[in-house]
């Protein structure tokens, strides 16, 4: 992600310095990494999803207003689930309040 940003950022701003390495510590689950920055050990990348709540209450701020583009979240179910009709019924309301 850092990489995705930075390249994004230079397009901006050709004269953003060159970092060579922007991070020391990854994680594969995003809700590590913001775990991470809310204890101070730096800053993420990170979905507004994800962040939503911290953003809110002020336990974390956007260090930019930049951002990447975000990735789709989707309800997902079996085909033939035996309960469809309130899987229905609640993906007819989450379009309704999106």
């Amino acid at each position: 992600m850092w990489r995705q940003w930075l390249a994004i950022a230079r397009s901006v701003d050709p004269d953003l310095p060159n970092v060579t390495k922007s991070w020391d510590l990854s994680f594969r689950e995003e809700l590590h990494a913001m775990d991470a920055v809310v204890a101070g050990q730096g800053i993420a990348i990170c979905s507004n999803v994800v962040v939503r709540h911290e953003l809110e209450s002020g336990r974390l701020v956007k260090a930019h207003d930049l951002s990447l583009a975000g990735y789709g979240y989707y309800p997902v179910h079996m085909p033939h689930h035996p309960r469809l009709a309130t899987i229905a019924a609640f993906s007819s309301w989450m379009r309704s309040v999106i």
